[in-house]
């Protein structure tokens, strides 16, 4: 369960651990926020010290020091869903976009903030498997009750394309899609720096042995890793540089993605294990600004073949108004820019990129 935190900063009167600091003060004002619940939120980036982000629950205060908790929801184990969050879900359940539907699919565009499913560490969180059983839609089974046509999933602040399964039929063909690489994933995100060149990224990824929140480049079969592999581009537009090969100076750097494996964190991961951050993502070393409140990453392109027809589908989710405001141009003019065509073409001679392994 889980309630809003209505406060932003506090002030540490005692040197103290940054958990403890927060499990009493909280305690105060949210009788029932769990320590776990405190300790996920601040290794999910949610709380900063002195205007930098802390990934560490033990941290060490000291008196005097500025703690900033991001307006968020801190899990609570004796409360209901309170009024406030269920307006907060509305809010996100009227950002779905429709973008297909017929007899076998439903293809959305998710929002950012918004969960997939429901999962032991969301327990109480209104989730897009919500949204659709109150729409009263047909769906798709075989996933069981808490993932009823899931067959992929986008993290909670990822927004973009997704496809949804209304039938079982539909349901076992799209994953054996997903599973055997013939359906197409690009991504479009905003990153600190620029990439040295176009690449490929082929590391396996497993988890993470100092955080259980992330997951981490290691040998094969270490930590149960399992092989993944992303190729990575540039997007240059001439609305947000100066030249072909000089981005204007602090405009974000439009990054595209392409998927060929589906692994928990993927691109954030590979990404990350190249030197490169998603503006928002201080889980895996973004250390920008405070005030970005979510991970700039954008689920742009889906390809796959309709599961009853066999026809092959393209489905293209426009990117969402704070990443043209991010880099300063108007919604229309960027996504009329970023074609779906454009970013397609830009993967074309990715066989010749360098390879990182």
């Amino acid at each position: 369960m889980s309630d809003e935190i209505l406060f932003q900063k506090i002030v540490c009167n005692d040197a103290q651990r940054l958990d403890s600091f927060l499990a009493r003060f909280l305690g105060e004002v949210l009788p029932g926020a769990s320590r776990s619940g405190i300790a996920t939120a601040i290794k999910a980036g949610l709380v900063s010290v002195n205007k930098k982000a802390v990934l560490k629950p033990a941290h060490k205060l000291k008196i005097n020091d500025e703690v900033l908790v991001k307006k968020s929801r801190i899990p609570n184990e004796n409360s209901r869903i309170s009024s406030e969050n269920s307006r907060i879900s509305n809010e996100l359940f009227e950002k779905i976009k429709i973008i297909y539907e017929d007899d076998d699919i439903l293809v959305i565009s998710k929002p950012s903030g918004l969960v997939v499913h429901e999962a032991s560490s969301l327990k109480g969180e209104s989730t897009l498997v919500d949204f659709l059983k109150q729409s009263n839609r047909q769906l798709a089974t075989l996933g069981g009750e808490f993932r009823a046509g899931i067959v992929h999933r986008l993290d909670r602040y990822t927004s973009g394309v997704m496809v949804v399964a209304k039938s079982d039929f539909a349901s076992a063909e799209l994953s054996s899609q997903l599973q055997q690489k013939t359906a197409s994933r690009i991504y479009i995100a905003l990153c600190d720096l620029p990439l040295k060149q176009n690449c490929v990224v082929e590391r396996a990824i497993g988890r993470c042995e100092n955080n259980r929140l992330k997951k981490a480049v290691y040998p094969l079969g270490k930590n149960g890793a399992k092989y993944a592999k992303s190729a990575f581009c540039n997007i240059f537009l001439d609305e947000v540089q100066n030249s072909q090969n000089s981005p204007k100076k602090n405009t974000p750097n439009i990054i595209a993605a392409k998927l060929f494996t589906g692994r928990t964190h993927q691109i954030r991961v590979h990404l990350s294990s190249i030197n490169r951050h998603i503006l928002g993502d201080v889980l895996y070393g973004f250390k920008g600004s405070c005030d970005i409140i979510r991970v700039f990453l954008h689920g742009y392109i889906l390809e796959l073949k309709h599961p009853r027809t066999g026809q092959m589908m393209s489905f293209c989710a426009p990117l969402e108004d704070d990443f043209a405001a991010l880099i300063g141009v108007d919604t229309r003019t960027l996504n009329e820019k970023l074609t779906k065509n454009f970013v397609l073409s830009c993967f074309e001679p990715f066989n010749q990129w360098l390879c990182l392994s």
